[in-house]
């Protein structure tokens, strides 16, 4: 370039500086309308932008949580891993957050959906409060931040009460199984290998047994000739009347019927008076013998239950 020629800086104004003395000159004349138009538009493009942020690190948390919960369970189901002895309270537990995890996550993608959407409508939306010359507050395109706001607040309380009720429930399991590991290093825990070997009458001594352990006075250890179905009986604290029918089986598939429910039925309160009639076996029951049970109140008390009665020292309850 020639030396004596003129800048080109000097014969026109850099663009940036025309811009900027032309917003210098109309913000020198803009009245306060036009100001409060102005901070409408900027302050809801934040709140898009800001809640889109929000529902973003909601939707990861959640996903991640979701994540967590699904490895979880993977490895309680796996019978490789060695297993505590809460497993299936533990299983329980994290289905329950599962559930609330997926329907949380499927509310956050649904919601990111939506306020993208409204996020789009206000930067649409840009310079028309200005050149209309209106302040209203928020416009017409932003009014679905607010109803995404006040469901953002519940998705993140519904997230910390899931997550909460969870981690309650994960400590009380981690107090009973330190409770029942205990009670397994004892000398009082029998497993049900060791119940499907006793006598007949050393089962109904065994649960005779138990009820001692809980505090019941027992009335009578074992059954016999003329006992009129009531193998044991025990007095509770407050006065319950236990009467018990045990039903010990050599085999583990064996289920009791509902011929036995009824047959106990017909004497463990007219004959023997009970308050609270209970049916004891190291096997299962049939589902016709549970709804008979139910019928009737009597409770019954399946392998299942008489493991974490005599296995792992859970107290019987009479409530």
């Amino acid at each position: 370039m020639n030396v004596m020629e003129p800048s080109v800086d000097k014969v026109r104004p850099a663009p940036e500086r025309t811009v900027r003395r032309l917003l210098e000159s109309a913000r020198e004349r803009a009245t306060q309308v036009d100001l409060e138009a102005a901070f409408a538009w900027v302050t809801e493009g934040r709140l898009a932008h800001d809640l889109l942020a929000e529902w973003h690190a909601l939707r990861e948390e959640a996903d991640a949580e979701l994540g967590r919960c699904r490895t979880s369970l993977r490895g309680l189901r796996d019978a490789a891993t060695p297993q505590d002895t809460v497993r299936y309270g533990r299983c329980a537990a994290e289905k329950i957050l599962e559930g609330e995890l997926r329907e949380l996550v499927s509310r956050t993608e649904r919601a990111v959906e939506w306020c993208e959407k409204a996020r789009d409508q206000v930067m649409a939306d840009l310079g028309r409060l200005v050149r209309e010359r209106r302040t209203e507050f928020p416009s017409a395109k932003a009014a679905p931040l607010g109803e995404l706001l006040a469901e953002s607040t519940r998705a993140r309380a519904d997230l910390d009460r899931a997550l909460e009720t969870y981690r309650e429930e994960m400590r009380e399991l981690a107090l009973e199984e330190e409770r029942r590991q205990e009670y397994l290093r004892s000398g009082d825990s029998i497993s049900l290998e060791e119940i499907r070997a006793l006598s007949s009458r050393g089962f109904e001594e065994l649960i005779a047994s138990l009820l001692e352990r809980d505090g019941c006075e027992v009335r009578r250890a074992h059954g016999g000739a003329g006992d009129g179905g009531a193998d044991v009986i025990a007095m509770g604290g407050n006065g319950e009347r236990i009467v018990v029918q045990c039903k010990l089986r050599r085999k583990p598939g064996a289920a009791i019927g509902v011929s036995d429910v009824q047959t106990f039925n017909g004497t463990a309160r007219p004959d023997h008076r009970a308050t609270h009639p209970l049916m004891v076996t190291n096997a299962r029951f049939t589902a016709q013998a549970e709804a008979a049970a139910a019928r009737y109140g009597i409770r019954l008390m399946d392998r299942g239950a008489l493991r974490a009665w005599a296995t792992f020292g859970k107290p019987l309850g009479l409530a």
